[in-house]
C-alpha cells in the first residue's frame, strides 16, 4: 500500500468568472492554449511519483470528468495505482451535497481508509504553480508533524483578507493561524497544500461533523488545531499564482507573453490530455503571408491571417485577413472574422466574430500615453460559449455575453482592469 495518497480539491464554484464558469468548475477552465488549470496539480503529482488520487468535484464537474478521464494522462492508471473521481453521492447516513471542503473529505474518508496511507496530501486543483511534493513529504516526516501546511512570503502590496495567514516560530512551527483575517497580520500565507498524518486528519474530520457548525477545512479545522496538534509551516519560494477572479486569470496570461516570465509551462513539464478536443490530432499553427503576430502563444490547429498582438489562442482559432486581435484570450475553434476588431477580450469555446464587429473596443479610451500606464486601458469583455456577434456589431468594452439559449442568464456586470 501507499506510504502517501492525495486529495485534490477540484470541484467548488467560483463567483469570480462570471459566465466563463457558467457551465464548468473552475479547476476545468482553459489555461495557457490548450492546459486546464487543473493539469498543474496533478502533474505535479505525477513528477513527485504520487500514484494514489482522489478528485474530489461538485459543481458543474462535467466538463473536467471528460477531460481528466481515468488519468492516463498524468499516468495514474494501471497496474499499482488508482484515480478517483469523487462526486456527491447519496448514501446511508451521508449528505447529497458537500457542504464545504471539509465535509467533501469526510465524506470521502472511505477511500483514504481503504488504503491506509501514512500521509495525506490535500490539495486545491485551481492553482498555477510546479512543485515538487517529495521534499515536502519529507519534512513533514523529519519534524514528526500532525499537519504540514505549504507556505509563502508575499510582498506587503499584495497580502489582502483573501489569504490564510500563518505566524511561525524560529523551528518553523505554527503558532497562529488566521483564515482571511480583515488586516494581514503577517506577510506569510497559506497555498491551500496540506499533508495530515492520516490518523489526524480522520480525527479532526470526524470531530467536525459530529460539532461544527461550519465544514470548510482552512477556517473552521486548520485555526482550532493551532496549539493542540504538531503544526509545521513548509516554505515554497516558487512561482505560484492563486488566480481568484478573471482579472488575475487574464494577467496570468499576459505573463505568459513576458519572454522573461516566471510561469514556464514547457520547462515545467504541466501535462494535459491530449485527445481533449483532438488536440493531439492538430496540425502546428498556420501563420499567412500577409498575417502580423506579436508577442502571442498560437496552439496547434490555429490560423492567422490578420494581427494578432499580445493574444493566447487555443487549438481552432481562426483570424481571418484583416482581422485584428489585441491582448486577447480566445479558447477553442473561435473564430474572428474579416475586418473584425477585438480587444482585451476573453470568450470561451466555439465563439464566433462576424465581418467588421467590434468588441471591447471604447471609441473613447486610446492606448496608453506612456509605458506602464494603465489608467486609460478599456475593462475587460467576456463572451460565453458559442457565442455568436453578427456581421458589423459593435460590443462596448466591460459587457459580458452570455449564449443567446442563455439570454436571460446575461449579466450586464462591468470587469475594470486589474494589476497585481
Amino acid at each position: 500500500m501507499p506510504t502517501e495518497m492525495a486529495m485534490v480539491l477540484a470541484g467548488g464554484q467560483s463567483e469570480g468568472y462570471g459566465i466563463l464558469t457558467r457551465n464548468r468548475t473552475k479547476a476545468a477552465l482553459p489555461f495557457g492554449g490548450f492546459y486546464r488549470l487543473i493539469d498543474f496539480a496533478l502533474s505535479n503529482l505525477s513528477h513527485s511519483d504520487i500514484t494514489h488520487v482522489g478528485i474530489v468535484i461538485q459543481y458543474l464537474p462535467a466538463s473536467l470528468i471528460e477531460h481528466v478521464g481515468v488519468g492516463e494522462a498524468w499516468d495514474f492508471h494501471g497496474v499499482g495505482r488508482w484515480f478517483k473521481i469523487m462526486p456527491p453521492f447519496v448514501g446511508q447516513g451521508a449528505t447529497q451535497w458537500f457542504n464545504g471542503t471539509a465535509d467533501a473529505l469526510y465524506q470521502n474518508l472511505n477511500f483514504v481508509e481503504d488504503f491506509m496511507p501514512d500521509d495525506v496530501l490535500v490539495l486545491s486543483g485551481e492553482h498555477v504553480y510546479k512543485m515538487d511534493y517529495r521534499p515536502l513529504l519529507a519534512f513533514h516526516r523529519q519534524r514528526g508533524a500532525d499537519v504540514t501546511i505549504v507556505c509563502k512570503t508575499l510582498p506587503k502590496a499584495l497580502c489582502s483578507r483573501r489569504f490564510g495567514y500563518l505566524r511561525i516560530n524560529e523551528d518553523d512551527e505554527v503558532i497562529d493561524y488566521q483564515e482571511k483575517p480583515d488586516e494581514p497580520p503577517t506577510e506569510t500565507i497559506s497555498m491551500g497544500v496540506y499533508v495530515f498524518r492520516r490518523e489526524t486528519l480522520v480525527e479532526w474530520l470526524e470531530t467536525n461533523a459530529r460539532q461544527g457548525t461550519g465544514h470548510q477545512l482552512a477556517s473552521d479545522i486548520v485555526p482550532y488545531m493551532v496549539g493542540i496538534t504538531r503544526m509545521m509551516a513548509y516554505h515554497f519560494d516558487g512561482r505560484w499564482d492563486y488566480l481568484p477572479d478573471v482579472e488575475a486569470y487574464f494577467h496570468a496570461h499576459q505573463r505568459l507573453l513576458d519572454p522573461n516570465t516566471p510561469i514556464d509551462l514547457v520547462e515545467w513539464e504541466v501535462i494535459t490530455n491530449l485527445m481533449d478536443r483532438s488536440l493531439a490530432e492538430r496540425v502546428p499553427a498556420q501563420v499567412g503571408v500577409s498575417a502580423e503576430v506579436e508577442r502571442s502563444m498560437l496552439s496547434p490547429g490555429v490560423r492567422v491571417e490578420g494581427v494578432v498582438r499580445g493574444s493566447v489562442l487555443s487549438p481552432g482559432v481562426i483570424v481571418e485577413k484583416g482581422a485584428v486581435v489585441e491582448n486577447c484570450v480566445l479558447m477553442h475553434d473561435s473564430v474572428v472574422r474579416a475586418g473584425a476588431r477585438l480587444r482585451r477580450v476573453i470568450c470561451d469555446k466555439d465563439a464566433d466574430f462576424g465581418e467588421n464587429s467590434l468588441v471591447g473596443i471604447t471609441r473613447t479610451l486610446h492606448s496608453p500615453s506612456r509605458p506602464g500606464d494603465e489608467s486609460q486601458l478599456s475593462p475587460l469583455t467576456l463572451l460565453g460559449k458559442g457565442v455568436r456577434i453578427e456581421k458589423g456589431v459593435e460590443i462596448p468594452a466591460g459587457r459580458e455575453i452570455a449564449p443567446k439559449r442563455r439570454r436571460d442568464a446575461a449579466v450586464t456586470r462591468v470587469y475594470t482592469e486589474g494589476v497585481l
